[in-house]
């Protein structure tokens, strides 16, 4: 083969571009901080960015998910603090209320806190967050417990459920969904009761003497919900640990394939400006005068 004066200029031009579009790549590398621009650079890699970054956006929703859940279910165990509160004060007045010593006016003053429970009770009932009803099952732009119409002055009304006892659900995993309402109308409804005929019992209007055996099942049964609210508190909590680690993890696994080692991207960037330099010095010697030069 003939090694023409053309021949070795062509191989030199084709060499320092090369070696100048690897210097590209590391400067555009160093400037951007990634290994991966576009997925040319590493078609594997690329890759597994690329399901990272659809794993980490997934990942990231279902801990919204479970922010949102953690907040309800700390909003609904608030008001369950309040309700039973108001179980026991109710208790403490019917305790006193069975009394036989007591006056007219001294049953009328207890009738009236009764009354102020009741109301308590049914604000906590109606309860909101974040502008939802939090007892309200699926419908949480309804308040779930309104008073009957035409209810006598100074009786206690009757409360009438206007939710649904469907279930509200977060999802906090793959395909996995857990209720984080409670029954409103499982949990407030028999305490309206109780509460009007406690109420009925000292003004004289009921003559039902059980207010106290009600209480204490109404008690139970808020406890009952208390436990199982916990239980979901835990779960979540556990859940919402878990995917954060996750998370880490598919940070680190993209960190990996796709940021750039800083101190490997300088070293080969010095050598790479080195071997340039070097074909440059190399190819000032190649290119020498040739013989039309001398006869011109």
């Amino acid at each position: 083969m003939r090694i023409t004066n053309r021949t070795i200029s062509n191989n030199l031009l084709l060499n320092l571009n090369r070696s100048m579009g690897r210097l590209d790549r590391l400067n555009n590398q160093l400037g951007s901080k990634k290994q991966i621009r576009v997925p040319s650079d590493d078609p594997v890699k690329a890759g597994v960015v690329l399901r990272m970054n659809t794993s980490v956006r997934e990942t990231e929703q279902y801990i919204r998910n479970t922010d949102s859940a953690v907040s309800w279910l700390d909003a609904s165990d608030i008001v369950f603090q309040d309700v039973i509160s108001v179980i026991h004060r109710a208790k403490e007045l019917a305790n006193r209320g069975a009394s036989t010593h007591l006056d007219d006016t001294s049953r009328q003053a207890l009738a009236d806190e009764v009354f102020q429970l009741h109301d308590n009770l049914q604000q906590l009932a109606n309860s909101t967050h974040g502008g939802r009803y939090l007892f309200a099952g699926q419908k949480t732009q309804t308040k779930p417990f309104e008073p009957e119409q035409n209810t006598p002055d100074g009786e206690i009304p009757i409360m009438e459920f206007k939710g649904d006892e469907e279930k509200l659900e977060f999802e906090i995993g793959v395909n996995v969904k857990m209720a984080v309402n409670m029954k409103g109308k499982e949990i407030f409804s028999e305490l309206f009761t109780t509460l009007g005929n406690l109420h009925g019992q000292l003004t004289g209007v009921q003559s039902d003497n059980d207010s106290m055996g009600k209480l204490d099942e109404a008690l139970d049964n808020v406890l009952r919900h208390v436990s199982e609210l916990g239980g979901k508190q835990n779960r979540v909590e556990l859940a919402q640990e878990r995917l954060k680690d996750l998370n880490l993890n598919l940070k680190k696994i993209r960190s990996e394939a796709e940021d750039l080692d800083y101190s490997e991207a300088i070293m080969n960037l010095k050598m790479e400006e080195f071997a340039y330099r070097t074909a440059l010095s190399v190819g000032a010697r190649i290119i020498q005068p040739s013989l039309i030069d001398f006869l011109r």
